[in-house]
């Protein structure tokens, strides 16, 4: 078993203000976060709930990773490149025949660190804020690199290779994201990096016989 472990900050205010330049409104402003993320401020997946909040569905962790992609294809729910797509298309690509996205599939965890940004809150107040991020697999290679280097970095694999994740993706102000709505679909300009990596390593967990035999040896 392998580790990786990713201290990512996040330029909250910058994501803000971001959101508020290009909406209208503050509807549209929660609707624009939610189309980059793939869910809303709450949880609820646009795949499940494509046009307004639902915390209920939010706080509930069965049904609000109970969904997928296939009746959504074009992405009119949740765009394809929302991170929250990218990171795990589920069965968005079966009609590829290329991509079998179980080996690509990672146990993974986050958890937020550094103060709160309060809400409504739009200039940086310098305080170090993010996500640690650990994944756990047995191949990086093929589990989180993959994921990183070909779903987050690049987009490619949904028709759009000039664009890249929009949370997470090494934007550097000139970055894309694409929303498919009717009759012409939105394209959001000029993105900015909002993540940030800190730091990070990767680890070896050797399993209990190779620390039994290491407990063995003589010194």
């Amino acid at each position: 078993t392998y580790i990786v472990f990713r201290k990512l900050h996040t330029r909250v205010a910058a994501y803000r203000r971001y959101l508020r330049d290009k909406a209208a409104t503050r509807e549209e402003e929660a609707l624009l976060g939610a189309k980059m993320v793939g869910r809303w401020q709450s949880g609820a997946p646009l795949a499940l709930s494509p046009d307004r909040d639902d915390p209920e569905l939010g706080a509930d962790p069965h049904r609000n990773n109970d969904f997928l992609y296939r009746n959504d294809l074009r992405g009119f729910k949740c765009p394809a490149g929302a991170h929250a797509r990218r990171a795990n298309p589920r069965d968005a690509l079966d009609n590829e025949g290329s991509v079998n996205v179980r080996l690509h599939r990672m146990i993974r965890r986050g958890t937020s660190y550094g103060p709160i940004l309060p809400e409504g809150v739009l200039e940086d107040d310098g305080a170090d804020r993010g996500i640690v991020f650990v994944f756990a697999g047995a191949h990086p290679k093929r589990q989180f690199e993959f994921v990183k280097t070909q779903w987050l970095n690049d987009g490619i694999f949904i028709g759009a290779p000039a664009e890249k994740d929009p949370l997470v993706g090494p934007n550097d102000g000139s970055g894309l994201f694409t929303i498919p709505q009717r009759p012409i679909r939105r394209r959001l300009q000029d993105l900015p990096p909002f993540v940030v990596t800190r730091g990070g390593e990767y680890c070896f967990v050797p399993g209990l016989r190779a620390l039994h035999w290491l407990a063995e040896l003589e010194t």
